[in-house]
């Protein structure tokens, strides 16, 4: 499974990972006190984040919200977790300068825990929605841990609202078109340092970059037109230690100009393992009546 850190990350704790050297901790991610005492990761928006039509990058907000998974009280400290899926809908364009995540539990077990995250900006704007299910592989831990104050604070500094990507996420991750393989289109992107997570394989929010790639991509290329994801449900299978990393898009099926896209992740430096299924909803067009911008 793919997953951005081990939810040690917020002490730290996590193999040693670099996240000023993630795209964590480059996307422009800000740590905010709230008036209780409480903390949490806004993002600073900048250009890069958006697209020419004002639409914030689909995968800079998958990026977004797989951090926010780990923002609810019920996670500090539960151990190493990883993702099983996330859902994630684009719903308007932002109009303010700053993003922020309202994320809860619904669910927590032993083994695996829901989350469900509203995303807004400054403004009000509803900008975003997602449903996550995390898992814990060693169970969560009942017990409460150590907390050092002092990595807690270090980890923070780091999310100082500084965008540092050198350009649109897709270029920074080194996604790109092709080639075909049997006549199916695909899209690939290797595994590299800004996009492994604390186990090092592929980062889960990193991912939908690809995947958002490949849906839009298929969809522009059959009708010819601008084609902009929606949303997306990621099913994570297995984790992506290798790479590069190829995504095949099928559009199958289209109701007007909105089409749903079925897209398979593999890894092929691991004998073309599948480690991610996804199935995303695209609009060609400019899709501002669609999606309510």
């Amino acid at each position: 499974m793919a997953t951005e850190t081990d939810n040690d990350t917020e002490t730290g704790r996590d193999r040693e990972f670099d996240l000023a050297r993630h795209v964590l901790g480059q996307l422009g991610l800000r740590a905010v006190q709230d008036d209780d005492g409480e903390h949490h990761l806004d993002l600073d928006l900048a250009p890069v984040h958006l697209d020419d039509e004002g639409h914030l990058d689909f995968g800079v907000l998958g990026v977004f919200l797989d951090m926010a998974s780990s923002q609810p009280p019920e996670m500090r400290g539960v151990g190493p977790w990883l993702h099983a899926d996330m859902t994630i809908h684009r719903l308007r364009a932002p109009r303010g300068d700053r993003l922020r995540t309202a994320p809860r539990m619904a669910r927590m077990g032993r083994r695996t825990g829901i989350v469900e995250i509203e995303v807004h900006d400054d403004t009000g704007v509803h900008v975003a929605r997602s449903v996550q299910e995390v898992a814990f592989p060693q169970g969560a831990r009942t017990t409460p841990t150590h907390d050092d104050a002092g990595a807690r604070e270090r980890f923070r500094r780091v999310f100082d609202g500084q965008c540092r990507l050198d350009g649109p996420l897709p270029q920074v991750l080194e996604v790109g078109r092709g080639p075909d393989e049997d006549g199916r289109p695909g899209w690939s992107m290797p595994l590299s340092e800004i996009a492994r997570n604390g186990f090092g394989a592929l980062h889960g929010g990193s991912a939908t970059t690809l995947v958002d790639a490949a849906a839009a991509g298929a969809v522009g290329e059959q009708t010819g037109h601008g084609a902009r994801t929606l949303n997306a449900a990621v099913r994570y299978l297995a984790a992506g230690a290798k790479g590069p990393f190829r995504a095949e898009p099928q559009v199958v099926g289209f109701d007007g100009r909105v089409a749903t896209v079925a897209v398979s992740v593999r890894d092929l430096g691991a004998d073309g393992r599948l480690i991610i299924l996804a199935d995303a909803v695209v609009v060609a067009g400019d899709g501002t009546g669609t999606a309510g911008a």
